[in-house]
């Protein structure tokens, strides 16, 4: 077990929708999906930290995006703390929990999910260093459909509603993403790509079982897309401004919305080129969040 009288720090990746594939709600009222994911390296920080009051663990938060931000029960956090409390029979109460919200809420970058995992993955390091991979799955899926994806922060393609994963080896992309400032809510975005009807079928082979460089990726994305991006556009215009206007700028080599929005990722040859480019988009756009970053 980890020393208790440590305090723990880890790095709540950032989660970004390569392509997202959605078919028509089924019979469960759920929406199948496909989807290529990649883990940026920024993110929310996650931090245990040692408490001699012996009771139930609180949660404080600070950083850029705390305003807004439950620190109750509500929160991800603590249904994965109460879950892992009832599946272990151990009793958090050593440890209070700090969150640095780096990443902007209702974004598409699984913040709250990744949170989540951030926490259970230190729960265990302090609590129960023993407890097999698939227990912890258990209790991150348990926490929402891209629970487990963000528990390991791994290159997969998701599957079923995001809870069958399949681990995937791509070559590290370095990556601008931009938020403009827009909360944009998962149920509102669905809600509307229901009522647009434009549904497709997922395909069930993909290509990218071999790629070995950026050119591999970019060929076999181009046979992909995002299908919230057209009702997260007609929602909020100034993402489908955002987007028209990344497509023109010299570093992109492809540029779309992750998940529902409202962040949108740029993929480039260099992380030169995404440094240069996120440069400029935080001058242009000074009222958006704008990281450079690579994608592995």
């Amino acid at each position: 077990m980890t020393d208790i009288s440590l305090s723990l720090t880890i790095l709540a990746r950032a989660k970004v929708n390569l392509y997202l594939h959605v078919a028509a709600p089924d019979a469960k009222n759920y929406h199948p999906l496909q989807s290529l994911v990649m883990f940026a390296d920024v993110g929310d920080g996650v931090t245990l930290r040692p408490t001699s009051v012996a009771e139930a663990p609180r949660l404080s938060c600070d950083g850029p995006f705390a305003d807004g931000v439950p620190t109750d029960d509500s929160n991800l956090i603590f249904k994965a703390v109460r879950r892992f409390e009832m599946v272990t029979s151990v009793n958090i109460d050593r440890h209070d929990i700090h969150l640095t919200k780096n990443l902007p809420v209702a974004s598409g970058l699984g913040g709250g999910s990744a949170d989540a995992g951030a926490v259970l993955q230190l729960l265990r390091a302090h609590y129960a260093p023993d407890m097999a991979d698939e227990a912890l799955d258990a209790i991150a899926a348990t926490t929402g459909a891209d629970g487990v994806m963000c528990l390991w922060s791994r290159s997969a393609l998701a599957e079923g509603y995001g809870e069958r994963l399949t681990p995937i080896d791509l070559p590290s992309v370095p990556a601008v993403l931009i938020n403009p400032g827009i909360a944009c809510s998962t149920p509102a975005v669905y809600g509307q790509y229901d009522r647009l009807g434009q549904f497709a079928p997922i395909e069930t082979s993909t290509p990218f079982r071999s790629i070995i460089n950026i050119d591999h990726l970019l060929h076999a994305l181009s046979g992909t897309r995002n299908d919230l991006e057209a009702p997260a556009v007609y929602l909020h215009p100034q993402i489908g401004d955002l987007l028209s206007r990344l497509s023109n700028e010299p570093e992109t080599l492809l540029t779309r919305l992750s998940g529902s929005g409202a962040t949108c990722f740029v993929l480039c040859d260099t992380l030169a080129d995404a440094q240069r480019l996120a440069v400029r988009l935080t001058q242009e756009y000074p009222q958006s969040w704008v990281r450079a970053c690579t994608l592995s």
